[in-house]
């Protein structure tokens, strides 16, 4: 499967215009810590991760480092959309709409 950004971009840019419309504005952060899998056991769905290498990530660390690229305190750089898609993990679980 290959997926082009532009498309990538758009579906992102209505899910935002989407929670906009439905007078989201703000999202308010009630957990922090959450498990993380290492990726080298991510995608390796028939043999689960040693409970030894789970780490834990942190939502605020992840916003902190989003928010310094947001406002042009440092570069982007690729590995940034991890930490982005932690954020759009939670806001995605926790809103329905």
């Amino acid at each position: 499967m290959r997926i082009q950004l532009s498309d990538l971009r758009r579906a992102a840019d209505a899910l935002f215009d989407h929670l906009e419309r439905t007078g989201r504005t703000e999202i308010d952060l009630t957990e922090d810590f959450y498990w993380n899998i290492p990726e080298k056991h991510l995608y390796s769905v028939y043999s689960p991760p040693p409970e030894s290498e789970l780490t834990v990530g942190q939502l605020s660390d992840d916003w902190n480092e989003v928010a310094r690229i947001a406002s042009g305190q440092r570069p982007p750089i690729a590995y940034a959309l991890v930490w982005l898609s932690s954020l759009l993990r939670f806001i995605g679980s926790k809103l329905v709409s």
